[in-house]
């Protein structure tokens, strides 16, 4: 079920520069991402405000959202249909990742990107290229991974699973959002399900301090705003159809831009081993001539070891012939 939810923190305006509001006043903003997210934004809710339920298929069909209150800050979590999904590629996406902007405008603060504890698949990693995709690369700067089924961690600390986990996308993923992590067990309640909430709250403001209070933003969250400031209590369907448009056309550009970063990154690599080769000429030949010495003994080691096997078969065929002829000498006596 990899479909976001959102957060948003309310932001000054009218400067270009985005910042937070007085903590009394401010609004927390927050997208998630991943298996479990409905059951996440309960918790963060503190309230079932969400269907969450076990199956295979996605439960929400619609983008919906959900209100609360956190030590005296506004949290306001939108829950939307599947659109980080490999498939999620047919035309409907775009109307459904427009809601996404129209309802995250003018940006979402922090992106909670959640997968369940020991469970990050190929499909998590999917998941996070489409983000990118969605939102573009920056919005990784702005992303916190949340495990779920926290309970599974037994004795063992959080940090430590992070640590010692041997599935190499996901320490890459905690490495990309600079080791931004907490967990949540989402059938906690009471004092331990405020914990946790506490917990992530005190990493969204640390992120917040870091980002200067910045959202995540780009052309398409402005183009939302202004929409919505000129439809007042709602967008028509004229004027969202060529929102859309440029909805399409900006998530394939952004594709673009990331398929031209990953050519980019395999040039650049080349570029490096060029270029150190090129200034360490000495240590270049004396690796070649090394290379060359071990390939010509393998060569050499390849050609005697025929010898040595040749000779093997001969012996074992000497053998059979003595071990046959007593036999067949016995047998003629017959």
């Amino acid at each position: 079920e990899n479909t976001p939810l959102r957060l948003r923190k309310g932001i000054e305006e009218g400067t270009g520069k985005k910042r937070m509001e007085g903590l009394q006043r401010s609004r927390y903003g927050t997208m998630a991402e991943g298996s479990g997210k409905s059951a996440t934004g309960n918790s963060i809710l503190c309230q079932p405000a969400f269907e969450s339920k076990l199956g295979t298929q996605p439960v929400t069909r619609t983008c919906q959202g959900a209100a609360g209150m956190w030590n005296g800050r506004n949290i306001l979590v939108v829950d939307t249909p599947s659109i980080f999904e490999a498939k999620a590629q047919h035309q409907e996406v775009y109307r459904d990742i427009g809601d996404c902007y129209l309802l995250s405008a003018p940006g979402p603060h922090v992106l909670l990107l959640v997968t369940q504890l020991g469970r990050f698949t190929a499909q998590d990693t999917v998941a996070v290229r489409r983000v990118k995709e969605v939102f573009g690369a920056g919005a990784m700067r702005h992303t916190i991974v949340l495990f779920t089924h926290k309970e599974d961690l037994g004795g063992e600390s959080l940090d430590g699973y992070v640590a010692n986990t041997d599935n190499l996308s996901l320490r890459s993923l905690v490495r990309e959002c600079g080791r931004r992590y907490c967990a949540f067990n989402n059938r906690a309640c009471g004092e331990a399900q405020r914990q946790q909430v506490a917990e992530l709250m005190a990493a969204v403001e640390s992120l917040q301090r870091e980002l200067e209070g910045a959202c995540l933003g780009n052309e398409l969250f402005s183009e939302a705003q202004l929409l919505l400031r000129g439809g007042g209590a709602g967008v028509g369907e004229e004027d969202l159809r060529p929102y859309l448009a440029k909805v399409r056309r900006q998530v394939e550009k952004q594709k673009r831009d990331l398929r031209e970063a990953g050519r980019c990154w395999v040039v650049r690599v080349l570029c490096r081993v060029r270029n150190w080769v090129a200034s360490h000429i000495g240590i270049s030949a004396a690796l070649a001539i090394g290379i060359l010495i071990i390939l010509a003994v393998l060569i050499n080691f390849g050609g005697n070891e025929e010898d040595i096997l040749g000779e093997f078969w001969r012996c074992e065929e000497a053998q059979e012939e003595v071990q046959e002829g007593p036999g067949l000498q016995g047998k003629e006596r017959k």
